[in-house]
């Protein structure tokens, strides 16, 4: 099984994301994401555990279908936020 921290890594990598990108993604603080992203595994309770984990499949299916990824080179935070609701939307 894959780690959340190479999971995480590939989904920055094909969907240019940051991790201020994923913080918002994941509606966690920045300190948080980026330890995930150097590879703390999430912690808290199962159904946090679980949101993460659901929130991340979501992520990992929009950034292979390519819908609404890649984020274009040069985006500005604000439409880099914009576009991060429209995908969760999806």
């Amino acid at each position: 099984m894959v780690s959340i921290q190479k999971r995480l890594q590939a989904v920055m990598r094909n969907g240019n994301l940051r991790v201020a990108d994923l913080t918002r993604w994941f509606d966690r603080p920045d300190p948080t994401v980026r330890g995930w992203v150097n590879g703390v595994k999430p912690a808290g309770a199962p159904h946090d555990q679980t949101d993460v984990e659901d929130r991340l499949k979501n992520l990992e299916k929009l950034v292979a279908g390519k819908v609404k990824f890649p984020i274009p080179p040069r985006t500005s935070a604000a439409k880099r936020i914009k576009l991060l609701k429209d995908a969760a939307a999806i």
